[in-house]
């Protein structure tokens, strides 16, 4: 059984990434295991779609995300041009609904710009600017971030599989990770191979597209890199790496709004975090990039990656995911009065649709519940907790045996993504990690470049 020189656990939008650049840069065999029959098949299109201008992001705190946020605003607008992607830069308001809010909103006006933004892509409004553009909109003041841009997150991903393909790697569909241990040079992945029947049939309990049988195989590879998002602190644990983390699962849900009502706003609406150190995300009304509108998301506890209902899809499954080791991560958490108040609050907005509705109609009043046709998108992530009890914002990025593990690739992990992946990518070539891989004397053509790329996220002002 040959060996893969560089396994990548994720098909998402940040293994597509890596698996790009990797394929683009290197000679050898590149391989990305996932576990569903397509790629960008959970967080990677169960997101907002928005494209984030990274006005919000703390340039000390959340440097590298900032960063990369900004440098990939104009490799995907690029992208998108070249390959005839959905593009739609609606813009976005992030409303004060209360003047003690307002003084954030010039504190993202200053991040804005230390993380690159131009001046004139930014404006803080009062609340008579704001209804000039937005009648319906109430609030007491407002930052204008105006090339915010509607996209297809998926579109995105399958576009740069292709790429990623035609350069010379491999995906390797339905290939769930079971276990990995090292065997010499080598890790040894034990993964569970899905048989899928066609697309059209329903998903399973577990979000899985008609699977019809399985069976087990070994892959060996040279070394691994861990993108599999919500699974990727269980991916990491299989190596022994990151034990001092647990992490929770909080599924995001959306409900879209009956088109004749759209003009309540022509522009993303969201509003500044009342609990920024939680994940609990505050209202948004999103202008999808087909013309859509939805309101959410909230942010509910589940049990697992892939609960896209419910809460959970045993009931054994809640007390497997407390005792995940550290436990003590979680009861410290749970001690938080804040954390559980809110987490009820967020357990209250998925069973009634009339306070999902409560929550918007803080910056729109207008709304009614009727307004609201459907539930919309909903997606998972996981939030990584320390031994404090408190979560962590930026990505957690741990070397392990033959192996490197990316943890907490959260929101705006999709927006950047391919200026992350390069920045990522560098410093594994700087560390030795892929020195089994041949450099390619020519990079194939392609709408970027990866060394003004890496150093755009490394340099202090993108």
């Amino acid at each position: 059984m040959a060996a893969w020189d560089v396994a990548i656990v994720g098909g998402g939008i940040l293994g597509t990434s890596v698996a790009y650049w990797l394929a683009n840069r290197y000679e050898g065999r590149i391989a990305v295991l996932e576990a569903e029959g397509e790629v960008a098949e959970h967080a990677s299109r169960r997101n907002t779609g928005v494209l984030h201008r990274p006005f919000y992001l703390d340039p000390r705190t959340r440097a590298v995300f900032a960063r990369s946020s900004q440098a990939s605003y104009g490799m995907w607008k690029r992208y998108a041009a070249e390959r005839g992607l959905p593009w739609s830069p609606v813009g976005t308001f992030e409303v004060a609904l209360a003047e003690a809010q307002v003084p954030r909103l010039e504190k993202y006006y200053e991040w804005g710009q230390e993380n690159g933004m131009a001046p004139e892509e930014l404006a803080i409004l009062t609340p008579e600017e704001v209804r000039r553009s937005e009648p319906h909109v109430r609030c007491a003041g407002a930052i204008w971030s105006k090339t915010d841009t509607g996209v297809d997150y998926r579109a995105f991903t399958l576009s740069l599989r292709h790429d990623a393909e035609r350069a010379g790697a491999a995906f390797l569909m339905g290939r769930e990770v079971l276990r990995i241990r090292p065997k010499g040079d080598l890790l040894e992945i034990g993964v569970r191979r899905h048989l899928a029947l066609p697309r059209w049939l329903p998903l399973d309990p577990r979000g899985r597209i008609g699977v019809r049988e399985s069976r087990e195989e070994t892959i060996l590879a040279r070394y691994l890199i861990n993108c599999a998002g919500a699974r990727s602190m269980d991916i990491a644990h299989l190596l022994g790496v990151g034990r001092r983390y647990t992490d929770l699962h909080f599924r995001g849900e959306y409900w879209t709004v009956r088109t004749e009502h759209h003009y309540l706003a022509s522009r993303n609406i969201y509003s500044v975090p009342r609990h920024p150190e939680l994940p609990f995300l505050d209202p948004h009304w999103i202008v999808r990039v087909d013309g859509r509108r939805e309101i959410g998301p909230n942010a509910v506890p589940v049990t697992g990656p892939t609960t896209y209902r419910g809460f959970f899809e045993d009931p054994a499954d809640v007390v497997r995911k407390f005792f995940e080791p550290p436990v003590a991560n979680k009861v410290t958490l749970l001690t938080n009065p804040d954390f559980m108040t809110l987490a009820t609050e967020e357990w209250l907005s998925s069973i009634s649709k009339r306070a999902m509705a409560r929550r918007v109609q803080q910056f729109l009043p207008d709304l009614r519940v009727s307004h609201l046709l459907a539930p919309g998108t909903a997606g998972v992530r996981a939030s990584v907790i320390d031994r404090d009890g408190s979560f962590i914002k930026e990505a957690i990025e741990l070397e392990g045996p033959h192996s490197f593990h990316v943890l907490n690739y959260n929101s705006p992990g999709a927006t950047g993504s391919p200026a992350y992946a390069a920045w990522l990518l560098g410093n594994l070539a700087t560390k030795g990690f892929l020195d089994h891989l041949r450099a390619r004397a020519a990079p194939p053509p392609g709408p970027w470049d990866f060394d003004t790329v890496r150093a755009a996220v490394a340099s202090r002002a993108v």
